[in-house]
């Protein structure tokens, strides 16, 4: 699949030569190896781990799987699929704000706890934030609730149908906020 929104000229050089570097990898694996691969597969393989060790407060020591950019963007829950404790059956239907989000998940504020291992449908409102992108309709699960110091809730929730489309749109709204993250620092 050819990811057309990836502009090598318009990427930094710090990106550049990593990119550069994969490819030399994987060309003396495997002779004829298109650079174009090679970058697709940078972005969807290293990318993120590299913006860890480079880019986050936590550095190599991170377990996280993804980078998570702090940016703040209305969420809305559209539906409850599955309740784990199966006390309520209606759907949760309220507006929280993301504090930080990554391509496997966010975490939110919420005024009301979501029970762990509940599955629910997402809203989130891109274009709340910026006006070149929709918003994101997702599948999740919660896997984590913090009970906050304001009596709000930290919500923490691994998407579990982000596909084609819409996967990609969260890829390309991160990596340009990103630009604006490692830029101003």
């Amino acid at each position: 699949m050819k990811h057309n929104y990836i502009k090598y000229e318009k990427l930094s050089a710090d990106i550049k030569n990593e990119i550069k570097k994969y490819h030399a990898s994987r060309e003396a694996q495997k002779p004829g190896t298109m650079f174009d691969e090679s970058m697709i597969d940078w972005f969807d393989n290293k990318f993120d781990e590299w913006l860890i060790r480079n880019y986050s407060d936590q550095g190599a020591t991170s377990r996280r799987k993804y980078f998570r950019l702090e940016v703040e963007i209305p969420i809305s829950i559209i539906d409850t699929l599955i309740e784990s404790s199966g006390d309520d059956k209606h759907a949760i239907e309220f507006v929280g704000k993301i504090l930080n989000i990554s391509r496997g998940g966010l975490y939110f504020k919420s005024e009301k706890p979501i029970e762990i291992s509940s599955i629910i449908k997402v809203l989130i409102d891109l274009k709340g934030v910026d006006s070149d992108f929709n918003g994101i309709e997702a599948l999740a699960m919660v896997i984590r609730t913090d009970k906050e110091d304001e009596g709000d809730f930290g919500i923490g929730i691994m998407f579990s149908s982000l596909y084609g489309p819409q996967k990609e749109l969260l890829d390309l709204f991160i990596l340009k906020n990103l630009s604006y993250y490692i830029y101003s620092e």
